[in-house]
């Protein structure tokens, strides 16, 4: 029997196993560093978790307290554009899911360690092309630097992110917060023993001092106290080809794109069914994967550069340098006449009976409504309409 072996014992590993066990009858190998502890990111989600956990682990809310999980109903937005507050909801009778990621890991690792089909082995493995097996998925978190391998994405304005863990006893609200903030933009995720607040920014145009001042107020509306602080730095890139050989690569080996609409997850779960395709069904062919992949990745951006396309309700340096980026990533994308830009047109023309118009038709993880509401929420119609007649 073939076998497939999965490199690392994170999120993104853990749902890997749990995938190619579901959809495959491959034998599994599952290797990870023990020295190595798996970083707690992606606690924020969108719809496509929750229906990738139900498929692969009959995970529903029965068994949200198992990781602190809270649902998901939709992001709470404030002070961007105008400063217009608005609620980005879900589907009536959908949702995303805030987990507990080192719970989730250890929760996953258990349902699966003893599968008569996986292998779990402790290694501190160096290269994937020395690993014997027929497909191999690299999980093991972001590279130590930026090499030839990977684009970077450059319209990204932020790079840095300051995380305030707030214990609770109740969650006091069950939507993602996005707040644009003076410096960047803060998120919060609510789990049912803590919120997790996280300042995102970028580190060129303010000092940790300045990001601790700016979100007390936050912290202050929701009454929370933090416990644990933690800063880090990040880069924002793919890969340039993701699917090389009997080589895959996911999760922060794969990309990375700043925490703004918690695309993460989604994304991983993307590169596991392109993986199915290609190495299982093959219904595709190596080219096609990373093409697609990498317009999946690029329409991600375009999403993440609408937010600062729109501005926020803050004048400053960081502002004028993030609508900046931001125009000449949409600019790029109405000169590609790519999905986007279409997307764009759709949605100016109110085109309401367009095939894209339904829950199934996405562009990133947004459909033709999230589209619209942003655009009419953010003010940007106009700038659509004049970017449209300039690249016509």
């Amino acid at each position: 029997m073939k076998k497939i072996c999965i490199v690392g014992r994170g999120t993104v590993g853990c749902l890997a196993v749990a995938h190619f066990l579901r959809w495959t009858n491959w034998e599994i190998e599952w290797i990870y560093d023990p020295n190595i502890s798996p970083t707690p990111v992606g606690e924020g989600t969108n719809l496509a978790l929750p229906i990738s956990l139900y498929e692969n682990l009959n995970f529903d809310s029965s068994s949200f307290d198992k990781i602190h999980s809270t649902p998901k109903l939709g992001i709470w937005k404030r002070n961007w554009g105008e400063g217009e507050e608005f609620f980005h909801c879900f589907p009536a009778g959908n949702h995303g899911v805030h987990f507990n990621a080192i719970e989730f890991q250890d929760y996953v690792f258990k349902l699966l360690e003893n599968n008569s089909r996986v292998t779990c082995k402790e290694t501190n493995y160096s290269d994937p092309n020395n690993i014997d097996s027929d497909i191999i998925m690299v999980c093991t978190g972001s590279p130590a630097k930026l090499t030839d391998d990977f684009d970077y994405k450059n319209y990204i304005p932020v790079n840095s992110a300051m995380v305030f863990q707030c214990p609770w006893d109740l969650p006091k609200f069950l939507y993602s917060l996005t707040f644009a903030k003076k410096y960047g933009w803060v998120f919060g995720i609510p789990l049912k023993n803590r919120c997790a607040i996280g300042y995102v920014f970028n580190s060129d145009f303010c000092t940790e001092d300045d990001i601790k001042e700016d979100v007390q107020s936050i912290l202050d509306e929701f009454d929370l106290k933090p416990k644990l602080v933690r800063s880090l730095k990040f880069y924002n890139y793919s890969r340039k080809i993701n699917f090389k050989d009997n080589i895959i690569y996911n999760g922060n080996a794969s990309f990375f794109l700043e925490p703004l609409e918690a695309t993460s997850t989604s994304t991983s779960d993307i590169i596991n069914r392109i993986t199915i395709d290609l190495f299982f069904m093959k219904k595709i062919d190596i080219s096609f994967a990373n093409q697609y992949y990498s317009n999946y990745i690029e329409n991600i951006g375009s999403m993440i550069s609408l937010h600062y396309l729109s501005g926020s309700v803050y004048k400053n340096d960081f502002w004028e340098y993030a609508k900046g980026l931001a125009k000449n990533k949409i600019e790029c994308d109405f000169k590609k006449n790519n999905l986007f830009s279409e997307m764009m047109k759709l949605c100016i023309s109110n085109d309401f009976n367009y095939d894209l118009n339904n829950e199934t038709s996405e562009i990133g993880t947004w459909t033709f409504r999230s589209f619209k509401q942003h655009l009419d929420t953010f003010k940007l119609n106009e700038t659509m309409k004049n970017l449209i007649l300039k690249y016509k």
